[in-house]
């Protein structure tokens, strides 16, 4: 399969998520199961989980931003660093549309414990589109690869993006699948900028 065939495919895949879950409002099969599940066994609020959460925010986020691209540019170079910025800043003019033409209701507190109710739109998630810009860029430079310093970065990847799944499902902020959709399209758009800046892979 091409790189472009591939991208198509996601995408794809991506857009019938995001369309079962804007025409089907409310929460997809599984979502109250497994955050029910989630916050009996990490709690409803934990601090940890508000401190990832601030993360994704402003000022933190430039923090992130700097720490995805130094961690791109070892595999990739400074092309892979470049792309780290590019993604950053599509997600976020991703996220204003999507939002400005789509709405999905977040957990509500008949279901789940929602630590801050929100009334702005659970999908996609801002968070979700951050984090996977930057650390699904991360899988995406490691991938391939089999040296120990991609498999140390793509693990770093891994863990941040499973730790913030787990965070923003926690609090209430979302639903499972939000979340999920979230995060593939962010790593969707750190793809795209890395094909467009020609990141190419190089050998361990």
């Amino acid at each position: 399969m091409s790189r472009n065939h591939g991208l198509g495919v996601a995408a794809g895949l991506i857009a019938a998520g995001f369309a079962w879950s804007l025409l089907a409002p409310g929460p997809l099969p599984g979502d109250v199961a497994i955050t029910q599940g989630l916050q009996r066994l990490l709690g409803s609020a934990p601090g940890w989980a508000t401190a990832v959460t601030d993360l994704a925010k402003i000022p933190t986020a430039w923090a992130m931003l700097a720490l995805a691209a130094a961690l791109a540019g070892a595999l990739r170079g400074w092309r892979a660093a470049a792309a780290a910025g590019v993604a950053f800043a599509a997600a976020h003019a991703v996220d204003k549309l999507l939002r400005w033409v789509a709405y999905a209701p977040r957990p509500t507190a008949d279901l789940v414990a929602v630590a801050s109710p929100a009334s702005s739109s659970g999908l996609p998630s801002t968070f979700g589109l951050v984090f996977g810009a930057l650390f699904g860029l991360l899988l995406l430079a490691a991938a391939g690869r089999r040296d120990a310093r991609a498999g140390a970065i793509a693990g770093i990847g891994a863990a941040l993006l499973t730790v913030g799944f787990l965070a923003r499902v926690t609090l209430g902020g979302h639903w499972p699948s939000q979340m999920l959709l979230s995060i593939a399209l962010g790593t969707l758009v750190a793809a795209v900028a890395l094909a467009l800046l020609g990141a190419r892979r190089r050998r361990g």
